[in-house]
């Protein structure tokens, strides 16, 4: 039952797409890199000395508990618990497109607790439900692609183009563009 809703959603999203002038393909490569660029802003708040213990209940011949730690930021269990939240961050995102060239764009509403300095750049696409498809997206993005999301993030190091690697290269939902797009709205105080 469950599996026949979310097939109908899918199908209301793909037809909704391509009324408005921008397939789901496009949709998905943006939320994909937003939703990576996302995970990046959270991981960067955290402590990356904290450490978490990944032994579980493991011993040793002699009987002891095997101990071994990570960096909490690298722990499949603070990943996997960043992923199961992070589509809410969908919720402060938009359909747009260029003025300049009517490419569609995801825009962040609220940079740095200020209106998003793109905004005046862009003519926001009406959405019937409110761009709650996002988080839909989201959802499955990271239900198709956890193992990808994972393995990406528990790297010793990330890749500068991490969204590219995920969504281009990896997951392929940002196949048929170039991977210009960038959503590190954090660090820039002026568009």
């Amino acid at each position: 039952m469950i599996g026949k809703s979310l097939l109908n959603l899918t199908c209301l999203l793909l037809l909704w797409s391509v009324v408005e002038g921008f397939t789901s393909e496009e949709v998905k490569c943006h939320v994909c890199k937003a939703t990576v660029q996302e995970m990046e802003n959270a991981i960067a708040k955290e402590d990356p000395n904290k450490t978490a213990d990944v032994s579980g209940f493991r011993l040793d011949a002699h009987g002891n508990s095997i101990s071994k730690t990570v960096k909490l930021i690298k722990s499949e269990m603070y990943l996997t618990e960043l992923m199961e939240k992070i589509c809410d961050k969908m919720e402060d995102y938009v359909k747009a497109t260029y003025k300049s060239n009517g490419k569609f764009t995801l825009l962040k509403m609220i940079v740095n607790d200020k209106m998003n300095p793109e905004s005046s750049l862009v003519d926001f696409v009406q959405d019937g439900d409110l761009n709650k498809s996002l988080g839909h997206y989201c959802l499955e993005i990271l239900d198709d692609q956890e193992i990808v999301f994972l393995k990406a993030f528990q790297a010793p190091t990330l890749a500068d183009d991490l969204d590219s690697q995920i969504c281009g290269a990896q997951a392929k939902y940002c196949s048929f563009m170039a991977n210009d797009v960038e959503y590190n709205f954090d660090d820039k105080d002026e568009l």
